[in-house]
């Protein structure tokens, strides 16, 4: 352990975002007392960028009116390292005001008439070649990281080249590096543009590499991140050009903000209820060795003077907990949450900083137990995805997944498409692909050979019908898992349409009740396929064209029977295949009918060919999460987080859960060493079964969060 450096440990982070004001009166003995109290280990705080903490002495300072001769900064960092708490600074690059603007306008983005890129009415934003990203930020950085001995630097909301730029700097270097002008039309996401932002993109990356070489240039253990927002904000990383594919070769750890407010998407309120454990998920399937954090706030963001929901803040925090995350409260505004407008949630980690903070040495390396992965693919999002989600055909398919996955306690992670390996796939029992619409031949090649050689695959609508590069395919890339091939026709399916059940017998129809119905529920599109009639394969079900249910007299129809499968099974080689000519997976989100979430869990379940990891007779608002020690194998980590309560959001209390039962299928050859909860709040049991290969788990009664270490050894040790 004492060779890491402090950022490869779990982290337990406060950010206090400072107006202007709040320096005066600094008390850097109070910060630090409340980070001792809530158990936290590092500080992040306003350095500069927009407004100057310190005596900034580099060009177009602006230096903030209430510094007077203090140097407070200077304080709080040898306060914070006397209590052993890490401090990171904040500089903000994103822009000036208009004063400093005049003084230095060719620094900055234009637009195409030569104005200026324009944020919140007054700020000048600048893009990534230009000198104030560049030359200024570097020299900034580098001097003010020789005036203070800070741990590292938090690069606020790096990605600020929105769109084309047109400033002198970007028209010289694109010509020079492509032999183009930029284009000048008016949709930037268009195809005419696709030189420009994949070049774009690569400035973004030197960008980040020139900041992280500077702050490296002060050691190896000083920590370079930034701001890069999650997996669903698709129209943030194609403006530009940058997301956290590039993050993870850039920054020391990995975070993503996570905030309850629905900042993900707009028009949305409040976020998922498990958005904290997808996103650690996320960003340990991006990079496994590096810690991955949420980014939270206790105070929101589009009400950032008003407590978060206390008892969501809650949740947010064990849900992180509980796969492996680490916790940045990301408050903003005041010293410390104690000492703001609003202190009702100013304690409020401090039960699951406290937990982290306890059991570290165990938390540090637990990686999600994979029973199944969601396949990530970033050109498929970037085609599909949508920040409206009634536009969306990639980002809304992935979260019907994760809503399945969780109501029914199936271990899962998430694989992208910068690490399909055929070494990767083969420690799954299924691969999950929702509307993967581009694929390249070689993973094309490499699902394939999985599947022949025992692994499971749920494919659904286009997926694999365009290669990497978003070319049109004749056919699936996977037809012949599939044992379906396109008809080039699809159905708008979204309302008063069915599926005719076909196979009332077959494992995916399983607990459906379906001996006493012919149909069940279709909605969203729906592909007309056929299939290939193989004798290793069988249709479940088939396409029902839509039956209007208005006026009554008229809501029927006699040709219920098409020859367009919606679900077809079949086996391949040694392996099992789902494919879902329709979205189940984006109903799973947008309606929820257990018809959709049934036939989905039921197809993983059959495809996986095997029993899964965890059991329970848990309900499905408690999440169950398996997760082991990627250093050591043997060492397990069961948590679940209770989310009963009430039917609104945001919740305003929970409901305590008694009784629960917890099986895990241990692997043959091994059995139970010793158990240790980690968190119990009401008493429990641990007790292995050796000839059952299993452990079974008791919990009395759950509030909300319990947690046990469980070690295993092989049976030939006992």
């Amino acid at each position: 352990m004492n060779s890491l450096h402090w950022y490869q440990k779990p982290l337990r982070m406060v950010q206090s975002v400072l107006r202007e004001p709040d320096i005066r009166n600094y008390r850097a003995d109070e910060v630090v007392r409340y980070l001792q109290t809530i158990g936290a280990n590092c500080m992040i705080v306003n350095g500069g960028g927009v407004i100057d903490y310190f005596p900034n002495k580099t060009h177009l300072a602006r230096i903030n009116q209430f510094l007077g001769g203090q140097d407070w900064l200077a304080e709080l960092i040898d306060a914070c390292h006397a209590a052993d708490i890490k401090v990171i600074a904040r500089l903000d690059f994103r822009g000036v005001e208009p004063e400093r603007y005049e003084q230095q306008p060719d620094w900055f983005a234009q637009d195409v008439k030569g104005d200026p890129h324009v944020l919140w009415k007054f700020i000048r934003r600048p893009c990534y070649t230009g000198e104030y990203a560049n030359g200024h930020a570097v020299d900034y950085l580098r001097q003010f990281m020789s005036r203070y001995a800070v741990d590292g630097i938090w690069q606020n909301c790096l990605n600020f080249g929105i769109g084309p730029c047109y400033c002198q700097s970007c028209r010289t270097l694109y010509r020079q590096e492509t032999g183009h002008e930029i284009p000048e039309t008016d949709d930037y996401t268009s195809p005419v543009f696709a030189e420009y932002r994949a070049w774009k993109a690569g400035h973004a990356d030197r960008h980040m590499q020139r900041m992280r070489s500077t702050v490296k240039n002060f050691g190896e253990d000083k920590a370079y991140c930034a701001e890069i927002f999650g997996m669903f904000h698709v129209g943030n990383a194609v403006q530009t050009g940058i997301d956290l594919y590039n993050a993870r070769d850039y920054f020391d750890f990995l975070l993503s903000p996570a905030f309850q407010d629905g900042s993900a998407h707009p028009g949305r309120k409040y976020d998922h209820l498990n958005a904290p454990a997808s996103t650690i998920r996320f960003l340990k399937a991006l990079d496994p060795a590096k810690q991955a954090i949420v980014l939270y706030g206790n105070n929101g963001t589009k009400w950032r003077y008003i407590k978060a929901p206390s008892t969501e803040t809650r949740i947010w925090l064990w849900q992180t907990l509980s796969v492996g995350g680490g916790m940045w409260n990301c408050m903003f505004n005041g010293q410390h949450p104690g000492a703001t407008e609003d202190t009702r949630n100013a304690m409020i980690e401090q039960p699951a900083y406290q937990y982290s903070l306890l059991h570290e040495d165990l938390l540090r390396n637990q990686q999600p137990v994979t029973d199944t992965a969601i396949f990530y693919s970033k050109p498929s999002r970037d085609a599909n995805g949508h920040d409206r989600e009634e536009l969306d055909q990639y980002g809304t398919m992935i979260s019907g997944v994760e809503r399945m996955l969780t109501d029914c306690h199936i271990q899962y992670s998430f694989i992208t498409d910068l690490d399909l390996t055929p070494e990767k796939l083969m420690t799954l029992k299924t691969l999950i692909m929702p509307n993967t619409t581009h694929l390249s031949d070689e993973q094309i090649t490499i699902i394939r050979d999985y599947v022949r050689r025992g692994g499971g695959l749920v494919a659904t609508y286009q997926t694999s019908l365009f290669d990497e590069q978003g070319a049109r395919r004749p056919d699936f890339g996977l037809s012949d898992l599939f044992g379906a091939s396109w008809t080039g026709m699809w159905r708008d399916t979204g309302s008063d349409c069915y599926q005719l059940v076909r196979q009332p017998g077959h494992p995916v129809l399983a607990d459906m009740d379906i001996d006493h119905t012919r149909v069940i529920m279709n909605e969203d599109r729906t592909l007309l396929v056929r299939y290939s009639g193989q004798s290793d394969q069988e249709v479940i079900c088939t396409y029902i064209p839509q039956i209007y249910n208005q006026p009554p007299e008229f809501a029927w129809t006699d040709q219920l029977e098409t020859e367009f499968p919606t679900i077809i099974a079949r086996e391949y080689g040694q392996g099992r295949v789902i494919y879902f000519a329709n979205q189940t997976d984006r109903s799973c989100y947008t309606n929820g009918h257990e018809d959709f979430i049934q036939t989905l869990e039921n197809a993983v379940r059959w495809t996986a060919g095997q029993p899964l990891s965890v059991s329970t007779n848990a309900p499905e608002s408690v999440q169950v999460a398996l997760t082991r020690d990627a250093a050591d194998s043997d060492s397990l980590i069961l948590s679940l987080v209770n989310m009963t309560g009430s039917t609104r959001r945001p919740m305003r209390q929970l409901v305590s859960v008694r009784d629960l039962e917890i099986t895990i299928q241990l692997d043959a050859g091994t059995q139970l060493a010793g158990s240790d909860w980690l968190r119990c709040e009401h008493g429990g049991s641990v007790v292995c079964k050796g000839e059952q290969q299993q452990i079974d788990i008791r919990i009395d009664q759950l509030d909300e969060f319990a947690a046990v270490h469980l070690r295993l050894e092989d049976d030939h040790e006992n």
